[in-house]
């Protein structure tokens, strides 16, 4: 199964803070993440030709495993990877996904792509719609001046 999945947010922060707040790792996941599930980065090369490696889920068990390539990154403006996600081993589906970032006079206008492809059916394109809606949502709330400048 296939689908392509769009999401948009206007963050209420400026452009810079919003960005870093993605380019970092260690603030990514306190707000990519929903409540009660949890995520750790055990690799995290945010470039061109980069590579992430981390696992998600059930805080207890992080069952989930993706695998990210960055294909092209525009500073401030456009992030282009491949993820897989990965499950006992088995892949559970594969993506393209597009993040692109523009100013606003209230902050940030953030819109997510993600043309994806399920080996296990509609619930990992709903998960896909899903997760990249409340990241989103989350990412707004996080993405408070005084937060982001720390």
């Amino acid at each position: 199964m296939h689908d392509t999945v769009e999401v948009a947010q206007e963050i209420g922060a400026p452009l810079e803070l919003v960005w870093a707040a993605y380019a970092d790792a260690d603030k990514r996941v306190q707000w990519s993440v929903p409540a009660g599930e949890g995520m750790v980065y055990d690799k995290a090369e945010f470039r061109e030709g980069g590579r992430d490696r981390y696992r998600c889920g059930d805080p207890t068990s992080l069952e989930f495993h993706a695998s990210v390539e960055y294909t092209k990154i525009v500073p401030e403006a456009l992030i282009v990877y491949t993820e897989t996600v990965r499950s006992a081993g088995q892949p559970l589906a594969t993506g393209v996904v597009t993040w692109e970032f523009e100013p606003t006079t209230a902050g940030t206008y953030v819109r997510v792509i993600s043309h994806i492809v399920s080996f296990v059916g509609g619930g990992m394109v709903d998960g896909t719609r899903n997760g990249h809606t409340k990241a989103l949502q989350q990412f707004s709330t996080f993405a408070t001046t005084d937060t982001l400048s720390q």
